[in-house]
């Protein structure tokens, strides 16, 4: 298989699982965030959540914009 063959199959959602631990956060605290509405944007697949990395890296650059305003 060529290189831009096996790239194309690698999916850009990240589950709960990974983004908890990216987020070095518990997916009990995740989970609540999405319940309250907080925390990075997600995608809802039925009834499961996915995640896009670049969102979530925009979201944690978000959060350290709102410290220095």
């Amino acid at each position: 298989m060529s290189d831009d063959a096996t790239t194309a199959l690698v999916s850009p959602l990240l589950d709960s699982r990974e983004v908890a631990a990216y987020l070095k956060v518990s997916e009990s605290t995740l989970s609540r965030w999405r319940a309250d509405r907080k925390g990075p944007p997600y995608l809802r697949m039925g009834s499961i959540a996915r995640y896009r990395l670049d969102q979530i890296d925009a979201w944690l650059e978000s959060l350290s914009s709102d410290e220095h305003n």
